[in-house]
């Protein structure tokens, strides 16, 4: 089941090689990802900043750290976190008008708050460390609804400049964040949601990553699809052979195990996405790391077999797919999103004909903007008016 599921993020052999929407003479292999983001390749260490919201708040910076020290790949951290970010807010900054940068001083940091992130990733005063190496940055988890409104493409694009603008070698990592479950007792559709929106999220980056093959860098924004790896964790664990170790007396119970309410995640679930953006990072399989106390041996040699498991045949099959492509995927995603915001949120906030009156308003006028050839779909590329897309820096 993974593999199919893989396979069908991975696929670009109807489109020719070097036809990226108008990206001529470059061919998709040269949008893969170089030096320690190539598959293969493994870190021995990192000087971390993590950007983000609830879905990556504590415990999962400790348990980054945990892991990586018990295998002998330290990890110094620190980060910004703001509840309910999106990257807009921590970057021009909530209700800002454009040129302002407060974001970058929002928010709760590893000590205190209100850090500097500009100058501190450009001169870090706060690790031990001349620079960071690695930057992991989530994004608000309604996909399309962020996408447009909240400018993904730009502002993912601007504070990885100010990453690379302290280390040019450094790699940016785009960790995938989930939507919430509609039912605990029956995650079906979530699983399949999750499932649907992965190649999605990785056409973020990879919208980014043509621009900077333009450009002539080498840098790459690389996803760690979390939000799917959880997502099939729980299909695995609730299905018909269950996952030893993982699997409890019935589906509810498995999926109170990883997750607390209905979107944030248990002790045990935050240990496993650690652990998938861990080997994501690092390209090492995580198997044999500390274990915090409330994860229990069993569980936690499970967890990390399957996190392992997992990377390890995404970024063995992972190809990015051309923006053509990635344009065709969204509007094939957009009834599907919708659908499912409206059973999720929708039929709980307005009464049944208001929901389905928001939900058919939002369909079409997405539909209409993201089938829009020009520069108000976030995944068009145009290579002679590109350099106009992008975010001044501060």
């Amino acid at each position: 089941m993974l593999g199919s599921v893989l396979g069908g993020c991975s696929s670009f052999e109807a489109t020719p090689e070097g036809d990226v929407n108008g990206l001529e003479g470059t061919s998709l292999r040269e949008l893969d990802f170089p030096r320690a983001d190539a598959p293969g390749s493994t870190r021995d260490s990192a000087n971390l900043f993590i950007s983000g919201h609830s879905l990556v708040d504590q415990p999962l910076p400790n348990n980054l750290a945990l892991i990586g020290s018990s295998l002998g790949t330290p990890i110094e951290w620190n980060r910004q976190y703001v509840v309910g970010s999106s990257i807009l807010a921590r970057t021009r900054g909530s209700g800002e008008p454009p040129g302002s940068w407060k974001g970058y001083r929002g928010g709760s940091n590893r000590e205190g708050e209100g850090l500097d992130v500009i100058a501190e990733l450009r001169a870090p005063k706060t690790i031990a460390g001349p620079r960071y190496d690695v930057l992991l940055i989530t994004e608000q988890h309604g996909l399309l609804g962020t996408l447009i409104w909240n400018d993904t493409v730009k502002f993912l694009r601007h504070y990885h400049d100010r990453f690379i603008d302290g280390n040019a070698e450094g790699s940016t990592y785009f960790y995938h964040s989930w939507l919430s479950l509609r039912s605990k007792d029956d995650p079906r559709d979530w699983i399949e949601y999750e499932r649907a929106a992965s190649p999605i999220w990785a056409c973020i980056a990879t919208r980014v990553n043509v621009s900077l093959a333009l450009e002539g860098r080498q840098n790459r924004v690389v996803s760690v699809p979390a939000a799917l790896a959880l997502a099939e964790l729980i299909a695995t664990a609730t299905g018909p052979t269950g996952l030893p170790g993982v699997t409890r007396a019935s589906v509810r119970e498995t999926v109170d195990l990883l997750i607390k309410d209905e979107v944030h995640v248990t002790e045990a679930g935050s240990y496993f996405v650690s652990l998938v953006a861990y080997a994501s990072m690092f390209r090492r399989d995580p198997s044999g790391a500390a274990l915090p106390e409330v994860v229990s041996p069993e569980l936690g040699r499970a967890l990390q077999k399957f996190a392992w498991g997992f990377v390890e045949r995404y970024y063995a099959t992972y190809r990015p797919l051309p923006l053509n492509e990635c344009r065709r995927r969204v509007a094939d995603f957009i009834p599907h999103y919708w659908q499912y915001v409206h059973d999720t949120y929708f039929v709980k906030e307005n009464n049944a004909l208001h929901a389905r009156l928001r939900w058919a308003r939002h369909r079409l006028e997405w539909g209409w903007k993201l089938s829009r050839d020009d520069a108000n779909n976030p995944l068009w590329f145009d290579p002679k008016t590109d350099a106009n897309v992008w975010l001044p820096a501060p």
